[in-house]
């Protein structure tokens, strides 16, 4: 088990006289505290999605880059403890003699029963709430790409009936009936 060790005269200690400081508790209870406030960011970005939903529902697109810049608030701080959920993870794999590139569930098998039990909770609370939200924000983009596309068709049989041309262009979309740039060369 890697230890932190400080030399300690009235202090037991190892072989060496140096005492063995097992860091391993520490470490967890800050893996714990970082999943939980993961899985506290998960839930509120699922909020964040079900309001985008309702306001795409309701075709209220006023309210949606409102929710878009929370929802981005909320990306950046889910990836920072993504990041810290790593770093800690490997400190205590390591503490703990595994590989530092070992998963939450080597390190709670690890820990043993007694131990891990709040660590597998946390880690399996996560991972169904990002699988939750991929599910979700996919229906969502889904449905705002269905929104943009409607709206856009609509804005184009607008253009089409007031422009009076009815003729569709390379793309397929109406043309708009503006005036072509056009010169003639009156110097000859």
């Amino acid at each position: 088990m890697n230890q932190s060790r400080f030399s300690s005269v009235d202090q037991p200690s190892g072989e060496d006289g140096i005492l063995a400081i097992d860091t391993s508790p520490v470490l967890l209870r800050q893996l714990e505290e970082t999943l939980s406030t993961q899985v506290e960011g998960y839930r509120r970005f699922l909020a964040a999605i079900a309001r985008k939903r309702d306001a795409i529902r309701g075709a209220d697109l006023a309210r949606v880059p409102e929710i878009a810049a929370v929802e981005e608030k909320i990306i950046d701080r889910l990836h920072r403890l993504d990041l810290q959920r790593t770093q800690l993870g490997r400190q205590l794999a390591v503490t703990l003699g595994l590989d530092a590139e070992s998963t939450i569930s080597g390190i709670v098998e690890a820990l043993g029963a007694d131990r891990g039990t709040k660590l597998a909770v946390l880690a399996a609370q996560l991972r169904d709430l990002v699988d939750q939200t991929k599910k979700e924000n996919s229906v969502v983009r889904s449905a705002a790409e269905s929104l943009a596309r409607h709206m856009a068709g609509i804005v184009q049989s607008v253009t089409g009936a007031l422009s009076g041309t009815g003729v569709y262009g390379r793309q397929g979309q109406l043309r708009d009936g503006t005036a072509l740039a056009s010169g003639l060369d009156l110097t000859t």
